[in-house]
């Protein structure tokens, strides 16, 4: 198709004849690509300040450790993504008191 293009086809006779859109013609024409990874480190939220504030407030919410840090609850999440936090039930019984979620810092 882009063979026919290049030859001097319309993007218009190109669509009709292979029922597909003119946008489409034009985005193989450009060959575009999706884009693989992030070059750019973010730079808002430093991992260690993240990783000493779950340390001290194990049972807080993003919304709390967001304010605390002066950024917004969706950048901690992905924040605790990258850097490898997950978070567990406490493995006690529930008549010993409400079940607190646990954060488990990666090893590394």
């Amino acid at each position: 198709m882009l063979k026919l293009r290049s030859a001097g086809e319309s993007f218009i006779n190109l669509s009709k004849r292979f029922k597909i859109s003119t946008t489409t013609i034009s985005k193989w024409k450009k060959e575009l690509t999706p884009k693989q990874n992030r070059n750019k480190q973010p730079i808002k939220i430093d991992r260690e300040a993240l990783k000493k504030d779950i340390q001290n407030h194990p049972n807080s919410y993003g919304y709390e450790r967001a304010r605390r840090l002066g950024v917004s609850a969706s950048g901690i999440k992905h924040a605790k993504k990258r850097i490898g936090v997950t978070y567990k039930k406490n493995s006690e019984s529930p008549q010993s008191g409400s079940r607190k979620k646990i954060y488990v810092l990666p090893k590394n």
